[in-house]
């Protein structure tokens, strides 16, 4: 059973980093403002690891209301500290001095929460007044704030940590990546996809990973994974627009390039008849028109180069000369259909729009069928090669008589 959370936090090196950078600016004596973009995962295991890599000091949480600066450090001793208040001088420079004497908050670490409506200004320039001896001595604090708050001039007392910044994207991809294997309902085509998506939907915050992980569904429509979780408070709230962005986002990072990569090696299985059809004046029975075949107003010069839809256009054609031939006859009948079908998956994606989930079952597991077919043709010597790739071609696929006009799709 993986721990994801010391998985997260020891092992990710954007995380992993942020507690390091935390810990040798508390280790200065430095007070830290942690901006964020939204929640930070774990929080009170991150504390502890934070502790850990300390080691001698405890951290300690404290709630602030909304209050003038000489009203903070009255607030931090009713709290945390045995000193009687009432000795606490009323002047904000006084009460400075005051608790750096007393030791009011040696090794520790003070975790400033505020609560609602409570404005982090004041509490960070009292962060940036606030310059004890060290850690030992005087204690540190802690403020979060959000990425967007904006700060005053703060003092070199002050360490400016950015959570987005250490906390990347990349992180959260590996993270889900290795979580995805514990989550056994999954074939193995669809593991690479549902890792990509639940990191894109998860954005910076590992801990709605797994969460995501377990309650996705092959065949479910992710929108409505995420809207059921939303009722349960699983996970923020997020429009179906922002919900069909993300998992465009997903697809087109998992698929588009395996869609270009099976192209390329449709273009190089059939690269004979293509090249043949483009060097071939084509007629066009719709428009009634003869022409050779262009690609975005540019000559095509090898097979390589054809897209998909330029393919399916092409096996639409006749010959200019011989209009009862096909320009671009392929008479592996499963074959043209997988053209049109890729086809119309990479245009959706192209064209900002998320594939159902019938279509990723049908493209992840066909994409991973046909590469352990490639696989098992590569690893048999050059003799037995060319029996296998004669059965993967042809056995099966034999024409039945079948127009090519009825397999397109348009």
């Amino acid at each position: 059973m993986i721990d994801e959370i010391a998985l997260w936090w020891e092992n990710m090196a954007g995380p992993r980093m942020l507690i390091e950078e935390m810990s040798k600016s508390l280790s200065d004596g430095k007070n830290v403002v942690l901006r964020l973009d939204g929640n930070l995962p774990w929080q009170s295991s991150m504390r502890d690891f934070l502790a850990h890599q300390l080691s001698y000091v405890q951290i300690r949480q404290a709630t602030l209301k909304n209050c003038e600066k000489q009203e903070i450090i009255p607030q931090l001793l009713k709290q945390l500290s045995r000193i009687n208040v009432g000795h606490c001088p009323q002047d904000y420079k006084l009460q400075l001095n005051y608790v750096k004497d007393q030791q009011a908050f040696r090794e520790c670490v003070i975790w400033l929460e505020l609560e609602e409506n409570c404005d982090p200004y004041p509490i960070m320039q009292f962060l940036s007044d606030f310059r004890g001896k060290s850690l030992s001595e005087s204690g540190c604090f802690v403020l979060e704030v959000s990425a967007n708050q904006s700060t005053p001039t703060l003092s070199k007392a002050v360490a400016v940590l950015n959570g987005s910044e250490a906390i990347r994207p990349d992180d959260v991809h590996l993270f889900a990546g290795i979580l995805v294997d514990s989550v056994r309902e999954f074939p193995a085509y669809f593991r690479n996809y549902a890792a990509q998506l639940s990191s894109i939907m998860a954005g910076r915050n590992g801990e709605l990973v797994l969460p995501i992980l377990q309650a996705l569904k092959v065949d479910e429509d992710p929108a409505v994974t995420w809207t059921a979780m939303e009722t349960e408070y699983i996970v923020p709230h997020k429009s179906q627009s922002e919900l069909k962005q993300l998992i465009w986002q997903a697809q087109l990072q998992t698929i588009f390039a395996d869609i270009e990569m099976e192209r390329l090696k449709i273009t190089t299985r059939w690269e004979a008849v293509i090249t043949v059809a483009l060097q071939t004046k084509a007629w066009d029975p719709k428009k009634n028109e003869s022409y050779f075949v262009r690609q975005f107003g540019e000559d095509i010069e090898c097979a390589a180069n054809v897209e998909l839809g330029t393919l399916v256009h092409m096996m639409s054609l006749r010959k200019s000369d011989d209009h009862s031939q096909w320009l671009l006859y392929i008479p592996d009948d499963e074959s043209r259909e997988w053209i049109c079908f890729l086809c119309a998956c990479r245009n959706k994606l192209a064209h900002h729009k998320d594939c159902q989930p019938e279509e990723i079952i049908r493209l992840l597991s066909e994409l991973s069928r046909r590469i352990c077919r490639f696989s098992i043709v590569c690893s048999f010597p050059s003799s037995t090669t060319c029996i296998v790739l004669s059965t993967r071609i042809y056995v099966g696929q034999a024409y039945r008589g079948k127009t090519q006009q009825s397999a397109l799709c348009h």
